[in-house]
């Protein structure tokens, strides 16, 4: 039934991203704004209007998402873009335009004229991926190997155009999910278990954003066990604009486990991280039963190339940034790994774990009720911060 589900809901569901272009590249190339994508272009998918007061052109781009290293231009803020929805991408021009717009002869870059001023240059790129660094993983645990997708800072910090209390939630949907629940335990150590730790949290940060005025679903509000199907399919049925997943993690062996403690965030995607595989798989192992490999393998790889991947990500970071700033806790990094319980919900979806149940000291900081709470308001000021700067990255 479980497999049966996941190809009705999520094959099904994700097929269209085959046939999805790809901005590619980025470029000014005297004063003409060129996009450069994967294939060519359908004159259909072009959506162009003028908005007034002040004078903007829109562009919209049908059945397009982003690239992952498109590049960067300086235009003094003139030009904005950024993926406006999971297979549109938006280009906003602030002011007049300095011609017609046109195609190249192969129709895969599409060239739209600027009307700029001599010394304007200072754009930051409004909505480019993040970068993962792959040589200078930063306030790694000493004991693990150097890590391929912690974030480096450095180069991802981001322009902080709004803050998480200037936006309105004015009912946005926001699902939380508890891991684990009744006969799956999840990580357990010292007579204390995740799942209760983390239902907890879910309450706390349920709370936390109704007064803030999101409307809000948990997963699951009692001690029960869910299948991946009960605790995905709610996202997508109440519309929700982020599904967020909590856990607590846990150190392989003994040996091991006073030296591993943190927060750290997940994304969903493939992995070459043997430390974040081993997470995947433990928090997999419960949701997964009676599904054959085969068949798993499948679905995620239909799943992986979908769009909704850059937008987690970048709700993982505000998500990891907040929590840090609220907890002063040690920084395990934003990482990204294919966890089963993120490939249902058709949204930005991360899942968090908080701390390691297995550390002495960080178990009993776990199950302590004003540490779930900063916890849970960390969390929750990087879903404002995320929704903040998707309303100001792009006029919707």
């Amino acid at each position: 039934m479980l497999l049966r589900w996941l190809f009705i809901n999520i094959i099904c569901s994700y097929t269209f991203v085959y046939a999805l272009n790809v901005l590619e590249k980025v470029s000014l190339n005297d004063k003409v704004l060129e996009l450069q994508f994967k294939s060519s272009l359908d004159g259909n998918q072009i959506h162009s209007f003028d908005m007034k007061n002040p004078t903007k052109k829109v562009f919209d781009f049908n059945n397009v998402i982003m690239g992952q290293n498109i590049g960067t231009i300086d235009t003094n803020k003139m030009v904005r873009i950024a993926q406006n929805q999971p297979t549109k991408i938006r280009v906003v021009i602030n002011g007049e335009l300095g011609g017609e717009p046109y195609f190249s002869p192969t129709k895969k870059t599409y060239k739209i004229p600027l009307e700029l001023k001599k010394n304007e240059l200072a754009f930051l790129f409004a909505d480019k991926p993040q970068n993962v660094n792959n040589s200078k993983p930063q306030n790694e645990n000493k004991s693990e190997p150097q890590n391929e997708n912690i974030i480096d800072k450095q180069e991802t910090k981001k322009e902080e155009v709004a803050t998480s209390s200037s936006y309105s939630a004015c009912g946005d949907v926001v699902v939380i999910d508890a891991g684990h629940g009744g006969k799956d335990p999840g990580a357990t150590s010292g007579g204390k278990k995740e799942k209760d730790a983390v239902l907890a949290m879910s309450k706390k940060l349920g709370k936390i954003l109704t007064d803030r005025g999101y409307k809000v679903y948990l997963t699951r509000d009692d001690d029960r066990f869910l299948t991946l199907e009960q605790r995905t399919k709610i996202a997508d049925r109440k519309d929700a604009k982020i599904f967020v997943s909590l856990h607590c993690n846990a150190a392989p062996n003994e040996q091991r486990a006073s030296s591993m403690y943190g927060v750290e965030t997940f994304f969903l995607q493939k992995t070459r991280d043997a430390r974040s595989k081993r997470v995947a798989e433990r928090e997999n192992s419960a949701v997964l039963q009676g599904t054959d490999r085969s068949s798993k393998q499948v679905i995620l790889d239909a799943v992986l190339s979908g769009p909704k991947i850059i937008l987690s990500h970048k709700l993982a970071i505000d998500i990891q940034k907040n929590m840090l700033k609220n907890l002063g806790a040690h920084d395990g990094g934003v990482r990204s790994a294919p966890f089963w319980v993120l490939v249902g919900a058709s949204r930005p979806s991360v899942l968090v774990e908080i701390g390691y149940i297995t550390h002495p000291e960080e178990r009993i900081k776990l199950f302590d009720s004003s540490y779930q709470e900063r916890a849970a308001k960390g969390i929750a000021d990087g879903i404002g911060r995320y929704l903040a700067n998707r309303a100001k990255e792009i006029d919707n």
